[in-house]
């Protein structure tokens, strides 16, 4: 697996929904953040500056931080965002595995069940916790 490039779709995709940012006080499909501290918590981990930017040799992980984050922004600013299959489908696999030990770590929150059958990107989303329908004006 080519995580570097991997990393790259989804610092792409972060980049490109930090354009869209206008409210910093919107909520956020990812738990009880709002944009600005989701933007912090991404720049304080240094994770979309290069792969490894933290000095961390997780890159998967680093990978599936941005990805979800850039899918958290572009619903909480309803710009529209399609994460890559293969994107979506590496992530799936290496952390599939491990979805018990996210949540259990607070890294997550526990999957949401969606079908099997789901678009890879909504099943990605689901496994971290988040409702793939979520709208910027819903309640939660």
């Amino acid at each position: 697996m080519d995580w570097t490039r991997l990393w790259g779709q989804a610092a792409a995709a972060w980049q490109d929904q930090l354009a869209h940012v206008r409210d910093p006080k919107a909520p956020t499909p990812a738990g009880t953040w709002v944009v600005h501290e989701l933007v912090s918590h991404i720049e304080s981990e240094g994770r979309s500056l290069a792969p490894g930017g933290n000095g961390a040799v997780d890159l998967p992980m680093e990978t599936l931080d941005l990805a979800v984050h850039a899918w958290d922004l572009s619903r909480a600013t309803t710009s529209p965002l399609t994460l890559s299959d293969e994107l979506c489908l590496a992530l799936l696999e290496a952390f599939e595995p491990y979805v018990h030990l996210m949540a259990q770590d607070d890294a997550f929150a526990p999957p949401i069940p969606v079908s099997d059958t789901a678009a890879a990107q909504d099943r990605l989303i689901a496994l971290t916790g988040r409702d793939p329908s979520w709208q910027a004006d819903s309640d939660g």
